[in-house]
């Protein structure tokens, strides 16, 4: 059954969201995740009516959400009216209230005459208050209570108090709590408004990973051979779009005519424009730059690449890291335990003579002050702007654990061939027999041996061939044809112009072994200068049954693999490389990049073998591949990397997809966000729990007001989510 995303009304606390998991956990075949941050619930196993059904059971409201598109962050980061209204009446009740405690700081009580705050506490209990009641009655309802539980309760006992002093009692000789009512309710308010905007910051930072699902785009009619313009969502497989000028790409598909540019960057991290023409595939979230592109849909939009990086973040969001199990547990006892405080906190000063009154207002400030807001956010605030951070620079965790074990890591295994190196060999030396030749500039003719030998690569698909036909961009070649492939040995082709009397020839380029086997002369250079080639490949090339030039093909490193090697040495992570390619050529990258830690020749097995023997002698790995050769290696790692440009593979098998022009670099960058991210995370639940160990206390014996505690509770979950928020501005090191 497909996974249900599902809007969550009423979800104000850690111990809200775990009451919804563990409500729908129970159904036998449901599977479950609730987030608090986006009050959303990912469901598999049940239909949207049993899965609401099961929710309004617990205490709470809830309604689909359509997946793949924006519709998930509209509908969680807006408002209706009557809240922007109940906000902005807390407020102005709230002026007066802090001229009156001002003016009581200086000995100077009364300034806010008793009715009228009578009446802006009615108007606050009555209306600005109702949202929470209501929480509160639904909880209460299904057997729970919930951090509106201990506000109803506080300010409810803070205005009945006061009111029965003045309408029942018909004395004033007892302290009146009226402004104790207005200023928790509205620095609630306003802390539940600072920490809406600090959630809505991290959802802005993910929105350009989704489209509406009503973009309209010209599709092809194909009967009348007409254009019209028709939701995305409305396309099927197999029609035909039209894209223009500067228009985002809606659905993955397959160039049948037009050439222009397109912008990759979204999903790939690439600056740079790609060309595309008749063939090329392009896909949803990419913008079209410079030429119409006439598009066959290859994908529904909701199976696009960039639905499942949404798709892929959404999960995330939703996922828990290890660290918030111990909140979770704490927020779930956390509101009968502060009730049961708040009940001895009242009879334990009755019994110590103090005044009714005076009673009570301890055991408000106990239910104000003890609000475990701050503490269900701590966790969830951090990991959300941690998460929306990482996306906004295309570095993709599968699930909020591995962020967290991302922070962990202190040892860093890279394969070689497409990670540290480029993939793409390149030519790195040619030799005559004679003496090693220096063609790299364009200009330089090259000799007529290697013009055929190099034709007669044309057409063939090997990595060596297309660093020989890479060589040769922007040379002319002479017209040959193959005439027969040997896989894993060489070609033989027949080259229309004769090295020596311009007439037809034979040429023969592979390796040298082969190459020897079929000719009458073989290359005899001296010893050394194959030393200093032992790492690279060796392509002989031989005409008309003689030996003519051997050429050396080599991977290049990647342009920040330098780079990436210094920021591992800064923040002292052992570095190490594991490769099934020749140990020469480990041993030559090795080298150039002076690490000392490598091994050559090893199968994924040996792979696998190694990183379990690094994790038993206490080594936290990760491993950097490409996602997909890897794949086994990584699954043996605390944390598999992959550097696939987006590939769909990739996001499936990885850990963490890392799509950027530097992939070394934004690999060991997203470690160190991972690592900031965690530490906000020990911030705020430091920051929480002395906040709650220090302030029920204190106001348990009496020694902070119920003002002062509702002041202070409020703002300590604002501080959690600015605290959080400040991942959002975090910038990886130049």
């Amino acid at each position: 059954m497909k996974i249900l995303d599902l809007r969550i009304e009423g979800m104000t606390c850690a111990a809200c969201s775990s009451r919804i998991e563990k409500v729908l956990s129970r159904i036998p075949g449901v599977q479950a995740e609730v987030s608090l941050i986006e009050h959303r619930a990912r469901v598999q196993g049940l239909t949207a009516d049993e899965a609401i059904a099961a929710i309004r059971r617990a205490g709470y409201d809830a309604w689909p959400i359509h997946q793949h598109s924006r519709d998930f962050f509209i509908s969680a980061k807006t408002r209706s009216t009557g809240e922007e209204f109940r906000l902005w009446m807390a407020i102005i009740a709230l002026i007066p209230m802090v001229a009156e405690m001002g003016a009581m700081l200086f000995g100077h009580h009364g300034l806010i005459p008793w009715p009228i705050q009578w009446l802006l506490a009615t108007v606050m209990q009555s209306f600005v208050a109702w949202p929470f009641y209501r929480s509160a009655w639904r909880a209460l309802k299904a057997g729970s209570a919930n951090m509106e539980t201990l506000v109803s309760l506080g300010t409810l006992a803070a205005y009945g108090w006061s009111c029965w002093l003045i309408l029942g009692v018909g004395s004033m000789d007892g302290p009146l709590y009226f402004e104790t009512s207005i200023v928790v309710l509205a620095m609630v308010k306003i802390g539940r408004h600072l920490e809406d905007r600090a959630r809505d910051q991290a959802l802005d930072a993910l929105a350009h990973l989704f489209q509406p699902d009503d973009a309209l785009i010209e599709v092809l009619d194909t009967p009348a051979q007409q254009w019209s313009r028709v939701p995305a969502n409305q396309v099927q497989v197999g029609q035909t779009i039209r894209l223009a000028i500067r228009e985002v790409v809606a659905l993955d598909g397959e160039v049948v005519s037009g050439e222009s540019e397109v912008d990759e960057s979204s999903l790939t991290g690439e600056s740079m424009p790609a060309a595309k023409t008749t063939g090329d595939l392009v896909f949803a979230g990419c913008t079209n730059l410079s030429g119409s592109l006439i598009v066959r849909v290859l994908k529904p939009q909701s199976q696009s690449r960039q639905a499942l990086i949404g798709e892929r973040i959404l999960a995330a969001l939703s996922s828990r890291a290890p660290i918030s199990a111990l909140a979770d547990r704490i927020a779930a006892v956390f509101v009968p335990a502060v009730l049961v405080i708040a009940l001895f906190t009242a009879l334990g000063h009755t019994l110590a003579a103090a005044p009714m009154g005076e009673a009570i207002g301890h055991a408000i400030a106990v239910l104000v002050v003890a609000c475990p807001c701050a503490l269900g956010l701590a966790t969830p605030a951090a990991i959300a702007a941690g998460l929306a951070s990482a996306s906004r620079q295309g570095w993709l965790f599968r699930s909020a654990e591995a962020l967290q074990r991302a922070s962990e890591i202190n040892h860093v295994v890279f394969d070689k061939t497409g990670t540290l190196t480029s993939g793409r060999p390149m030519v790195v030396a040619i030799h005559d027999g004679t003496s090693e030749l220096h063609l790299s500039e364009a200009s330089t003719p090259l000799p007529k041996w290697l013009s055929a030998a190099i034709s007669a690569e044309r057409g063939v698909e090997h990595p060596l061939a297309g660093a020989l036909l890479s060589f040769a961009q922007g040379r002319s070649l002479p017209h040959g044809e193959t005439v027969d492939t040997h896989p894993g040995l060489g070609v033989r082709a027949r080259i229309m112009a004769d090295v020596k009397s311009d007439s037809p020839c034979e040429v023969l380029v592979g390796k040298p072994e082969w190459i020897k086997s079929q000719i009458r002369s073989a290359f005899t250079a001296q010893d050394t200068l194959d030393a200093r080639h032992q790492a690279c490949s060796a392509v002989d090339v031989a005409v008309n049954g003689d030996w003519a030039g051997r050429i050396w093909v080599a991977d290049t490193l990647r342009s920040d693999a330098h780079l990436a090697m210094s920021r591992l040495l800064d923040d002292q992570i052992n570095v190490s490389i594991l490769s099934g390619d020749r140990t020469s050529a480990v041993k030559r990258i090795a080298g150039f990049l002076e690490i000392q830690h490598f091994l050559g020749q090893q199968s994924p097995e040996q792979k696998a073998a190694v990183l379990d023997e690094l994790g038993r002698q206490g080594a936290r790995v990760a491993m950097i591949g490409d996602g997909i050769n890897d794949a086994a290696a990584m699954a043996h790692a605390k944390l598999g990397i992959a550097m696939a440009s987006g590939s769909t593979l990739a996001l499936e098998t990885a850990d963490l997809t890392v799509a950027s022009q530097n992939p070394l670099w934004a690999s060991i960058e997203s470690l160190r966000l991972a690592r900031d991210v965690m530490k906000r995370v020990r911030e705020n639940l430091a920051f929480a729990f002395g906040f709650n160990l220090l302030a029920i206390p204190l106001a348990a014996l009496g020694l902070l007001s119920p003002v002062i505690a509702g002041s202070v509770m409020a703002l300590s979950s604002a501080a959690v989510m600015m605290n959080a928020s400040r991942i959002l501005q975090w910038r990886p090191r130049p």
